[in-house]
């Protein structure tokens, strides 16, 4: 037995918290429902989000966008990545899905073919991501392709913020875009629906909340800036499977890399590295300082604990021996810990397999 438990009490905490601090703004809040809910289940996290009063959500991949439309839920979808292939956007466009633009080869696609469907779409501004959006430095480019949507309905304008705990940098891009926005509001262009926070600029920056705000992280809790009040959402558990004692000088697990020093009482748990326990991102910076500081990070671990732990009846334990696809292997020795035992495991629900069974409780 596994599952995610998702306190809707405490979900709902969250979002109230939130709500709280865009009072009396007109500012919407676009519910980033990416990546299976933000580890929460996609369908359900969605249907939770709309009975508490959130009526715009935000997708990555289009199989996330339609996967909710068949699951019934209506209300206004963004599709954060832009497409450019004829097939994709119609499939899209056939859903009700705004798309979002950053070039005009997707805006001729849609004027030339979808001329009997609603096309909804919102621009996206490259402020110094360099991923997707147009340069906000081709004001004139943006216009034009503004000015080319005749069928296409363009909504809002939207940017990226590629490190908003920095403020210097995050205020660099803002005014970037707003400079854009400024302009085409010059030239006579409604910019709708504006929005560039996402959870860390929404806790750092009011003067930038704008008409709208993305939000993913800080509805679950889970923010690398703290804020007061909000509750971790998501507790993985699963059960103690089964018991064993095993003698003094016994290896534990793969590698024989674990040896025991005592006769030793050990619980089997069937988790493991699959379902994203001791999840761990690779390093993918090539930056001198950060390499370094991550390097210094690495070898203060050395004088630390590093063990793998579990919770089980409100004390921690250790998992010994390596950790394997599918279970670990706990240190229980002088407990009273019997199979059955609920075992709370310290696992991100973003970062747990999306089989797991999500629970709303």
């Amino acid at each position: 037995m596994k599952k995610i438990e998702i306190n809707k009490k405490d979900l709902k905490n969250n979002l109230n918290i939130i709500k709280s601090d865009l009072c009396n703004t007109d500012t919407r809040i676009i519910a980033v429902v990416k990546a299976n809910g933000m580890g929460l289940d996609l369908i359900q996290y969605s249907k939770f989000l709309i009975e508490n009063g959130i009526d715009f959500l935000a997708v990555a991949t289009i199989d996330e966008a339609i996967k909710l439309r068949e699951a019934g839920i209506s209300v206004d979808i963004l599709m954060l990545t832009p497409v450019n292939l004829k097939n994709q956007l119609e499939e899209l466009i056939k859903n009700n899905i705004i798309i979002t633009i950053d070039n005009k080869k997707q805006i001729e696609i849609c004027e030339k073919n979808f001329s009997n469907k609603k096309i909804r779409a919102h621009i996206k501004i490259d402020t110094g991501f360099c991923r997707y959006g147009f340069q906000y430095e081709r004001k004139l480019e943006i216009l034009e392709a503004v000015k080319m949507c005749d069928l296409v309905e363009i909504e809002g304008f939207y940017t990226h913020f590629s490190k908003a705990i920095d403020k210097k940098w995050t205020t660099i891009q803002f005014e970037r875009f707003m400079n854009v926005i400024s302009f085409l509001k010059k030239n006579g262009i409604d910019p709708k629906l504006l929005h560039c926070c996402n959870s860390t600029a929404f806790m750092l920056y009011k003067n930038m909340y704008l008409n709208a705000v993305r939000l993913g992280s800080i509805i679950q809790g889970r923010t690398l800036y703290k804020k007061e009040g909000l509750k971790k959402i998501g507790v993985f558990k699963s059960i103690v499977s089964e018991i064993k004692i095993v003698p003094k000088g016994s290896y534990i697990s793969y590698g024989n890399n674990y040896k025991t020093r005592r006769k030793t009482r050990i619980a089997i748990i069937p988790v493991g590295y699959v379902d994203g326990l001791n999840y761990k991102k690779n390093r993918d910076s090539f930056k001198l300082s950060e390499n370094i500081i991550s390097v210094l990070i690495e070898l203060k671990k050395i004088f630390k604990d590093n063990n793998i732990k579990v919770l089980i009846e409100n004390k921690e334990y250790n998992v010994i021996g390596r950790l394997g696809m599918y279970h670990a292997i706990v240190d229980i020795t002088d407990s009273d810990i019997k199979e059955g035992d609920t075992v709370i495991l310290f696992i991100n629900p973003l970062n747990a397999n999306s089989n797991i069974r999500r629970e709303y409780i």
